[in-house]
């Protein structure tokens, strides 16, 4: 082979390599700059909406595109984290009164509910994983956090963690800001309040599906949780705690005037069925909102949405609280239709039937309401109404029953006379 051969082969061979590298080193850095989706998802611990987004829609998606998605899961159960959502919910306009959890905020878009997330962020996820993917919401509340928990630097810039799997916290832990992780084995969205650990060489464990940021300690005892779930919303939670010494009181009242066979002057009779329309409209609208998973509309006081989604919403896991609301008002109408119609025992029996049925539910909301403030942390206005409105039922019934009762005796005394006369 002459000389100026062997040199053509070298250049060529030169070439061919230098081709090579390059396009080594362009695919390289395309992997490393593939482009990312980063959201805010705002979730409560109680909150069985929460729980479908998170394992039916987040960790599908997570599955599918792994390290590309990148959400934070902030919880509205602690103090920042209620303080950001207020901050987010007021900076993106969406209106107060609807705003409940799950609220995802990706972009400059809010998403809301278990019907609205499933709906539009999976194929919203697949049409910006083609472009340059989705950057931290813009939102000044949202910034400032992520800047505190290191997810930007100061100049603006994104800090993407790499996800690890988190160790559970041990009881008494020492609170952590750091990033952290939902535990690989719950079902539920509870918190894994413990540092992420750093990598080591022998262990790449898959990332899972959302980090999620605590900024308070866990409660250590029975009374340090019930004060962290009542500080969640202080204005709120003090009316629903006055509500539930009024049934309390109601309950008491009732109790003693039973043990004393009061005679107490009835009500007059127009007013039971109005409270009935009224107590029917409240359970049948919440009922829809807990059906359909649309978000309901509150007041300017409370979270209505934060307990409509939570799993005590329900019963025996299938029954909507609001539904069985409406088979007790039914039930209580129709019982004192009977008593008004009939006599003699099935009168009595009607009549005491209405009782207990309103005393059920007046129980019934003692329980729901002291859910509230401390265990849900959050106050439902439609609800405390629908109380209040049972306690008067009860109002309303007692002289009947009381009534009824005091003739029942006479007739049994009578007839005891009689058959003594014969």
């Amino acid at each position: 082979m002459s000389e100026p051969m062997k040199n053509t082969n070298k250049i060529l061979l030169i070439l061919l390599i230098t081709i090579l590298l390059v396009s080594l080193s362009i695919s390289a850095a395309a992997a490393q700059e593939q482009p990312i989706v980063r959201a805010i998802l705002f979730w409560s611990p109680t909150c069985g909406h929460c729980e479908y987004v998170i394992t039916e829609v987040i960790q599908p998606l997570y599955t599918q595109y792994g390290n590309q998605i990148l959400i934070l899961g902030i919880s509205t159960a602690s103090q920042v984290g209620s303080e950001l959502f207020i901050s987010t919910v007021e900076e993106t306009g969406f209106p107060m009164e609807q705003a409940g959890v799950p609220f995802l905020v990706i972009g400059d878009q809010v998403m809301i509910g278990s019907g609205q997330i499933p709906e539009e962020l999976p194929g919203l996820v697949a049409e910006s994983l083609k472009g340059d993917g989705i950057a931290w919401p813009p939102f000044p509340a949202i910034q400032e956090f992520l800047l505190t928990q290191g997810f930007v630097s100061v100049d603006g810039q994104d800090i993407t963690p790499t996800p690890m799997p988190a160790t559970q916290a041990t009881e008494g832990s020492a609170p952590t800001q750091a990033a952290t992780q939902m535990a690989e084995q719950s079902n539920s969205p509870e918190l894994a309040a413990a540092q992420t650990p750093e990598p080591t060489p022998t262990e790449q464990p898959d990332p899972e599906p959302m980090l999620v940021v605590t900024d308070d300690p866990p409660p250590d005892t029975l009374w340090e949780t019930l004060v962290f779930r009542f500080n969640h919303d202080r204005t709120a939670n003090t009316i629903a705690v006055g509500v539930l010494l009024f049934l309390i009181g109601v309950v008491v009242y009732i109790a003693v005037h039973f043990m004393r066979a009061s005679v107490l002057k009835t009500w007059p009779e127009w007013v039971l069925p109005v409270l009935l329309v009224i107590g029917l409209a409240i359970a049948g609208y919440l009922a829809s909102v807990e059906v359909s998973g649309n978000e309901a509309v509150c007041g300017p006081v409370g979270d209505c949405n934060a307990v409509q989604q939570s799993k005590y919403a329900t019963l025996f896991g299938f029954l909507p609280v609001a539904v069985f609301g409406i088979i007790g008002y039914l039930v209580i109408g129709a019982t004192w239709l009977i008593g008004k119609k009939s006599s003699g025992r099935l009168q009595f029996y009607a009549k005491l039937a209405m009782f207990l049925t309103a005393l059920f539910g007046l129980l019934f909301f003692i329980y729901l309401t002291f859910l509230e403030p401390f265990v849900i942390g959050a106050t439902c206005a439609w609800c405390i109404t629908s109380a209040i409105l049972m306690a008067v039922i009860n109002l309303f019934t007692l002289p009947i029953v009381l009534e009824a009762w005091a003739e029942l005796d006479e007739d049994d005394q009578g007839q005891a006379e009689y058959q003594k006369i014969d």
